[in-house]
């Protein structure tokens, strides 16, 4: 059977098919070997087919990749997957919405008829329904959300990569492996959705739990609706122009807002109900909690209060993501989880809707950059590309190599300071990593953050604008 490298060198999907702590013992020629080889074959696969992509190589005047760094002026923007026109929302061009889709996948949409789909909740489903992919929508303050087309084949892939992470990140085999012995699993939020976090707890409750049986969930019956999100972000914004009277809403969508409020009103109830259910249904069992740390904690608060402590058997797994999302936690935060919860098996992720590769926190706080992710730090002011030396600072970039049906290179509006180019982390692990406190460039500077791509930015203008005007061709 052929080593660890020799079958990533094969395919990225190797690293999901192995124990999750081989890719740490990667020596950094190896790694470098492996992210060369694949950034090189995903572009020449990807640019005839991925138009903005062709574009934008054209515009900076890369035909192939000779080396790592030639990846970084191929970075998409970060509005590129929400560079539909806003009208398509409004006006309910879904076919003009699935048309703009196109250019961003090779996955086949032709057969597609959007034409008299109404809202964005049914758009998604009837991407569901007939085709392979499983589109993610992010949140947009704006009301313009992004979307990523992802396959289902590939959120089974993240999702078994991510328990391969929890059972071997101490060494292989090292904890117990879900995809083999089932265990319930707990969401404090919402069961359906195409966000990140309802798309991968649906294919959890299958892969860790074995149906929706043996899971839990805050609102088991209730979706996070695209719309909706798409909503308050449009009347966030006319709210801030004193132009809420000029927003044309349907009122189907005016009543689902009108329940959505009214679902908030009665929180505490359904969170009470939600910890009853817990402790009646899987108190003391070894379980799978998923969610993003500002929920767990609020969650753990308000069962403290309750009284409610050491719930879960002591091989419990909490995967925990999303960042404080600027709220200021107390210095004891993670006592206060663990107290309530009652087990220590905790891992912190730096994770985003657009990449497939998930940083772990070691134990010496440091986050550890998955091997499908090829790293970049860009100066924050001219996109430019910084140094690859230990102690750098700068706008996180990435590649991600496991996507095959659409270019997974982002520029992130994050501020990191990265090492592993030169010496391992001093938990042992080879590879890169990023410093704990990863911040929004964002809350840094006050304001919108107009995310700068390396090389020309007007390149990327000029490309998102191409894709734009083929719309009406």
């Amino acid at each position: 059977m052929a080593d660890f490298f020799e079958q990533i060198m094969e395919t990225p999907r190797a690293i999901r098919d192995n124990t999750y702590d081989q890719g740490f013992k990667l020596s950094r020629d190896e790694l470098q070997r492996f992210h060369k080889h694949w950034a090189t074959k995903r572009f020449a696969e990807l640019r005839p087919r991925i138009p903005v992509l062709d574009k934008l190589a054209s515009e900076q005047g890369i035909d192939e990749i000779r080396d790592i760094d030639d990846v970084a002026p191929l970075l998409f923007a970060h509005n590129v997957y929400k560079s539909y026109p806003m009208s398509y929302l409004e006006r309910n061009r879904f076919d003009m919405l699935t048309k703009w889709l196109t250019k961003l996948t090779t996955t086949d949409l032709s057969h597609i008829d959007a034409s008299g789909i109404e809202t964005i909740d049914d758009w998604l489903d009837l991407l569901d329904e007939q085709t392979p992919l499983m589109v993610l929508h992010t949140s947009g303050t704006t009301g313009k959300l992004s979307f990523l087309p992802r396959t289902r084949d590939q959120s089974r892939d993240m999702a078994m990569i991510a328990s391969n992470i929890l059972r071997d990140w101490h060494g292989p085999h090292s904890l117990p492996d879900m995809l083999v012995e089932h265990r319930p699993v707990i969401n404090p939020g919402y069961r359906y959705g195409a966000g990140t976090a309802q798309r991968m707890a649906g294919v959890q409750v299958e892969l860790y739990a074995g149906g929706d049986d043996n899971a839990l969930f805050l609102y088991p019956d209730r979706r996070l609706s695209a719309d909706l999100i798409s909503l308050a972000g449009r009347l966030r914004v006319a709210e801030a122009r004193g132009e809420q009277g000029s927003l044309d809403i349907s009122p189907g969508l005016l009543r689902r807002r009108d329940e959505l409020i009214e679902m908030e009103k009665e929180r505490p109830q359904a969170v009470e109900r939600f910890l009853e259910a817990a402790m009646d249904r899987f108190g003391g069992r070894d379980v799978y909690i998923g969610t993003v740390m500002s929920m767990v904690y609020d969650w753990a608060v308000e069962g403290l209060e309750k009284g409610y402590k050491d719930i879960f058997g002591a091989e419990s797994f909490l995967s925990c993501g999303g960042g404080t999302k600027g709220r200021v936690f107390p210095d004891n935060w993670r006592e206060i989880i663990q107290d309530f919860l009652g087990f220590e098996n905790f891992f912190q992720t730096y994770a985003m809707t657009e990449s497939m590769g998930m940083a772990t926190l070691c134990e010496a706080g440091k986050y550890h950059l998955s091997p499908i992710t090829v790293p970049f730090l860009l100066d924050p002011k001219t996109g430019r590309q910084l140094p690859r030396k230990d102690g750098t600072t700068g706008r996180f970039a990435f590649l991600d190599l496991l996507p095959d049906n659409y270019w997974a290179g982002m520029v992130t509006g994050d501020a990191v300071t990265m090492s592993g180019f030169e010496e391992p982390c001093r938990c042992g692990r080879n590879g890169y990593y990023v410093e704990y406190d990863v911040r929004r460039y964002s809350d840094m500077e006050g304001g919108d953050d107009k995310v700068l791509c390396s090389g020309a930015p007007e390149a990327h203008d000029r490309a998102v604008a191409f894709l734009t005007e083929t719309l009406t061709r």
